[in-house]
């Protein structure tokens, strides 16, 4: 099946290079010059976006958040503004990745087939054993097979396809210290020293998950280690 990749690139030529560069690996690409043609081509149904920061009628930040309130599509963004903050506000209100301009485009290549792959596990029967179907710990259940977080009312929660993905790695090994390497391994980013996408990404699933009964973290910092999930996980 063909996937399509919503480039949302005011700039003409850019827009042909992202398109050139992801026809290599069969991914269709469709363009938005603008934050009001990114909305209406959501109809459809990209399978990720490649999203540029300054447009000439919205801020890509705002877009973001707004995107985030009614799509969990994977989105990578792609921008000029590439600072600590952009960066980790990007991370922080729903991108899935951060790719400074100019970029590499065999890096680029490779993060959005990596958003795609993990994009299409959420609608894939999970690679675990029948008992590792639920991941239950405290009132959260994490659904490996609907590929979806449940509360404690059983309704699902958005949490991203990058924080599925390391909140699973976590509930696989509790109490085993995991780190950024490994969790850069987990989203199969190449690691960098000091990049603090995974810490971001820690963050935000600590935000949704909240506290413990007994006030503390699920997810506790190992100085120089990485990071640990300290609940108990029940499988079945």
């Amino acid at each position: 099946m063909t996937q399509t990749a919503l480039i949302v690139e005011d700039d003409p030529g850019t827009r042909h290079v992202l398109g050139t560069t992801l026809a290599t690996a069969g991914i269709e690409s469709i363009f938005a010059e603008n934050g009001a043609a990114m909305w209406r081509l959501l109809g459809q149904s990209p399978d990720v976006i490649i999203l540029d920061l300054s447009l000439p009628d919205a801020d890509g930040l705002e877009l973001l958040r707004q995107l985030r309130q009614q799509s969990e599509v994977p989105v990578l963004i792609h921008s000029t503004r590439s600072d600590e903050i952009e960066r980790i506000i990007g991370i922080e209100i729903g991108a899935d990745d951060f790719l400074p301009k100019p970029c590499n485009m065999r890096e680029l290549l490779a993060r959005t087939r990596s958003l795609l792959r993990r994009s299409q596990l959420r609608g894939a029967p999970a690679p675990l054993r029948p008992e590792m179907r639920r991941l239950r710990f405290a009132h959260w259940t994490l659904d490996t097979a609907a590929r979806e977080l449940l509360n404690g009312d059983g309704q699902p929660v958005s949490i991203g396809v990058s924080g599925f993905a390391l909140l699973m790695a976590f509930l696989e090994h509790p109490f085993e210290p995991l780190s950024r390497e490994k969790l850069s391994r987990v989203l199969k980013r190449e690691y960098v020293p000091y990049d603090r996408i995974i810490d971001v990404h820690v963050s935000q699933i600590r935000r949704i998950l909240g506290n413990q009964p007994d006030g503390s973290s699920f997810i506790k910092t190992l100085r120089s280690q990485g990071y640990v999930f300290v609940s108990s996980v029940e499988a079945g």
